[in-house]
Order: structure tokens, then C-alpha cells, then sequence
């Protein structure tokens, strides 16, 4: 089956929390593997239940985080982990988690600039320099 929407490789810090009715409430702090509109993949250190809510906190700068609930869509053992991938239903948290993705390759641009360049730019000057040099070929979603 063909993919809905394009993943984009990121590394973002986020918080996922699952409340089964047998374990209590578990929450583990990952990084992403990729984010979609659709979605996000990240690891896990316990085994997720296709179908399972989840509460996802995705830690962008500036504060505060982006907060969303998603569904377990799969989750493969991986090593001593798991990984798993969670998705979105509706428009709006697909368009939020879209939004959230830009912030987080411009915290990215910000960081590799400072690092390579030696440039100490803000959120803002950093936003202004990406969208004119990337946001023409960010890709668009596949529908």
C-alpha cells in the first residue's frame, strides 16, 4: 500500500505516555526517528498495542511543547527496544504536528549554523533565513 504522507528524518525530543488498564501509566522521554503529518516513529522500551491511545509531547524551542494524543499504528521489536510508529486521525492535529515539524528543522538550521558558522542567531532570524532558503523545497504531503 502506498504511503499517505512523505516522512522527514528529525530527531525530536518527545515524551510519549500510555495508560493500559493492566500496567498503570507509563511514560519514557525518546527522540523521533521521523515525522509525517500523519505521524511520528520513535522507540519505546515496552511493547505498544496496535490501536492504543497515547499521549505524545513533542519539545520544540521556544517552550512549550506541542501536545497530542495518537494511536499505536504498529510497533516492531528493535534490539533491546521497540519501535514504533503512532498516527494522527483528524486535520488539525495533522496540520499542528505539519507546523511542528518546520519549527524543529529550523531549531536544527539554528544549531548547524552556530556550529558551522559561528552565527548566534534567534529563533526568528533563524525562522526568516530557513523559509527563504528551504521552505520552496520542503516537501508537500502526499495525499
Amino acid at each position: 500500500m502506498p504511503r499517505r504522507f512523505i516522512r522527514h528524518p528529525a530527531a525530536v525530543p518527545i515524551q510519549i505516555c500510555n495508560r493500559g488498564a493492566d500496567q498503570g501509566t507509563h511514560s519514557q522521554q525518546r527522540m523521533t526517528h521521523d515525522l509525517s503529518a500523519g505521524g511520528l516513529s520513535c522507540e519505546s522500551d515496552q511493547l505498544l498495542q496496535p490501536g492504543e491511545a497515547v499521549e505524545v509531547e513533542i519539545f520544540v524551542q521556544p517552550p512549550p511543547p506541542f501536545k497530542t494524543v495518537g494511536r499505536v499504528v504498529w510497533c516492531q521489536r528493535q534490539g533491546d527496544a521497540y519501535l514504533v510508529g503512532i498516527g494522527f486521525s483528524d486535520l488539525a492535529t495533522a496540520y499542528s504536528v505539519r507546523m511542528v515539524e518546520q519549527i524543529c528543522y529550523i531549531e536544527q538550521y539554528r544549531q548547524r549554523v552556530m556550529q558551522e558558522e559561528g552565527r548566534d542567531l534567534s529563533s526568528e532570524e533563524a525562522a526568516l533565513e530557513w523559509i527563504e532558503q528551504h521552505a520552496a523545497d520542503f516537501p508537500q504531503n502526499v495525499h
